[in-house]
């Protein structure tokens, strides 16, 4: 009888630990919430929203927590843990899908805590974020809904549709996108950036090596320390861009109806290849080299060596005008 109790005692603790780790806390629609869990160092915390505002702080403990208050719509609030891996989902009722693409009024007001060296997987489709102080990587996907990120590192990905983007000392590879929204982004260190804007102007300063920036309807204004691949791409927009190019890199920018404003510090090494069509110009202010134009057709193009040219620039246009300088 003593051993069938005792075994009766270890699986209910065994129920309620588990229940401690993995079930949902049953919280509703306009309720307050404060709750916290244990985690590890570097936990995955994997966060999903319909729709209000969330702002995710990185800190120094072992905990994940989470307060404020759950929107209007709010079905159920799940917080669970499963080993490493936590989540945060706010489920609503149905009929708020009615209102996808509202204010955010009416949505969850949410702060969350989460441990400095944890990853940061985020979505929703009508708030807005902003997210701190992580260094364990980002990935962050908005639908209509504010992108605001500072003092990230890791792997970075942010991504909006009807939203800005604006992130401020970002340390690791990079890839942002933003469609009916404007990024502007200052990265401290990383190798690696990826830029895509569609409707939107990019303004970009970094010390990355490798980059890549396009845009279509948009303008880009771009300052680099020191590039060894630099990747520029616009259509229906202009180019600005200030850069330093390391020995052997190679800088290439193209635009489709925009203007193109190179400036590169004067004691760059490398072989120029500019070229203009259909109505395009370049105009040099980096030398005294004269662009040439075709004896038919509006070709022009600009082509020149300085130094010992290790590296590499070449920038075409179609229906835009070439602005070399020094910067």
């Amino acid at each position: 009888m003593k051993l069938v109790k005792m075994k009766s005692m270890k699986a209910t603790k065994t129920v309620v630990v588990a229940c401690v780790l993995f079930c949902s806390t049953h919280i509703f629609a306009g309720q307050k919430v404060n709750e916290t869990k244990d985690a590890s160092e570097d936990s995955i915390v994997k966060i999903e929203h319909l729709s209000g505002k969330a702002e995710i702080k990185g800190w120094n403990k072992k905990q994940v927590k989470v307060e404020g208050e759950l929107g209007e719509n709010t079905k159920d609030f799940q917080f669970t843990r499963n080993g490493k891996t936590i989540e945060i989902i706010v489920k609503v009722e149905k009929k708020s899908w009615s209102s996808w693409g509202s204010s955010h009024a009416d949505g969850d007001e949410l702060v969350i805590y989460v441990p400095k060296k944890s990853r940061v997987d985020y979505r929703t489709t009508n708030a807005d974020v902003e997210i701190s102080d992580v260094s364990g990587g980002t990935d962050i996907d908005v639908i209509n809904g504010r992108i605001e990120a500072s003092n990230l590192q890791g792997r970075i990905r942010l991504e909006t549709v009807n939203g800005d983007v604006r992130a401020r000392e970002l340390a690791g590879d990079v890839v942002i996108d933003a469609v009916n929204g404007d990024i502007d982004v200052e990265h401290t260190s990383g190798e690696n950036i990826r830029i895509e804007a569609v409707n939107g102007d990019v303004e970009f300063n970094s010390k990355a090596s490798d980059v890549k920036v396009e845009t279509v309807n948009g303008d880009m204004s771009i300052k680099l320390d020191t590039a060894m691949d630099l990747n520029m791409e616009t259509v229906n927009g202009s180019i600005d861009a200030s850069v330093d190019l390391d020995d052997g890199g190679y800088i290439k920018a193209s635009s489709v109806g925009g203007s193109i404003d190179l400036n590169l510090d004067k004691d760059i090494q490398a072989k120029f290849d500019i070229e203009s069509h259909a109505g395009g110009r370049i105009r040099n202010k980096f030398n005294d080299v004269a662009p040439q134009k075709a004896k038919y057709g509006p070709r022009r193009w600009l082509e020149f060596s300085t130094g010992d040219p290790t590296g590499t620039v070449e920038v075409s246009t179609v229906n835009g005008t070439v602005t070399l300088d020094k910067r």
